[in-house]
């Protein structure tokens, strides 16, 4: 069903360093695992029936720990990876998969659109795409600009570089892609994206991502702490569309 191979039209991805250090961050840290497992226990009521399950930017391979079988694929060659594989090129027959997973994946994609396109080609009918993404809520707009170091581009995916003219690297990321693609690009959504439906939109994630301090080697308060004020982000669920960090998307196969 696929090879380990690098496909055409892969882009510069970060440092491979980085997927070790955060393997090792993950071991020692629980306030990111605990993100993790309350994100996956998002999904799991909309996982497909039936495989095969692929994760696309694996990158540290993390995911493994709560899905076993599902297959990791990621633009590097790492002892972790199963498929070395561009996401808008993915060596994978029509119609062969029964779910995509993507975390934090389609704000460093060039093409949002060919990715959602190459995901719906390789989904069987009933198949689901299901993506947890930044996103761009008047708290987060703030809180990502005070302490993340991508850009917030509401105009365009990757947009100009610089007086230039160049475009920006999209492993930079553009942390408002999700608002671009769930958001401005609706009205167009069937020219676009003829075979997927959107069968779920969620917006999430206003303590627990950002007060574990992400991969950082150190989260912002003890554990304790942490495992008691995350469980308010559900409480504030009514809440998400001001003050949410992230969004959960599920697509699926017409």
């Amino acid at each position: 069903m696929f090879g380990p191979r690098k496909m055409p039209g892969i882009e510069t991805s970060p440092p491979v360093e980085e997927y070790y250090t955060r393997r090792e961050i993950w071991k020692r840290k629980p306030e990111i695992r605990l993100v993790y497992e309350r994100w996956i226990r998002k999904m799991r009521p909309f996982l497909p029936a039936r495989g095969p399950l692929l994760e696309v930017g694996s990158g540290s391979g993390l995911l493994r720990d709560f899905l076993p079988d599902v297959i990791l694929s990621d633009t590097v060659r790492l002892p972790w990876i199963d498929a070395v594989a561009d996401c808008m090129h993915m060596p994978f027959a029509d119609s062969s998969l029964g779910g995509i997973l993507g975390f934090d994946l389609l704000h460093h994609v060039r093409d949002p659109h060919a990715f959602l396109r190459e995901a719906a080609r390789s989904l069987r009918t009933g198949g689901r795409l299901l993506l947890i993404e930044p996103y761009i809520t008047p708290f987060s707009h703030l809180g990502y600009k005070l302490l993340h170091h991508e850009e917030i581009n509401l105009r365009d995916y990757h947009g100009p570089a610089c007086a230039s003219g160049g475009r920006t690297d999209p492993w930079q990321g553009n942390l408002a892609s999700a608002n671009l693609v769930f958001g401005r690009d609706l009205k167009r959504w069937k020219e676009l994206q003829p075979s997927l439906l959107i069968v779920h939109r969620e917006i999430l994630s206003f303590i627990d991502f950002s007060c574990a301090a992400g991969f950082k080697p150190y989260a912002y308060m003890p554990y304790w702490l942490f495992r008691i004020l995350v469980e308010a982000d559900d409480a504030l669920a009514p809440l998400m569309r001001w003050i949410g960090f992230r969004i959960f998307v599920v697509l699926e196969r017409a």
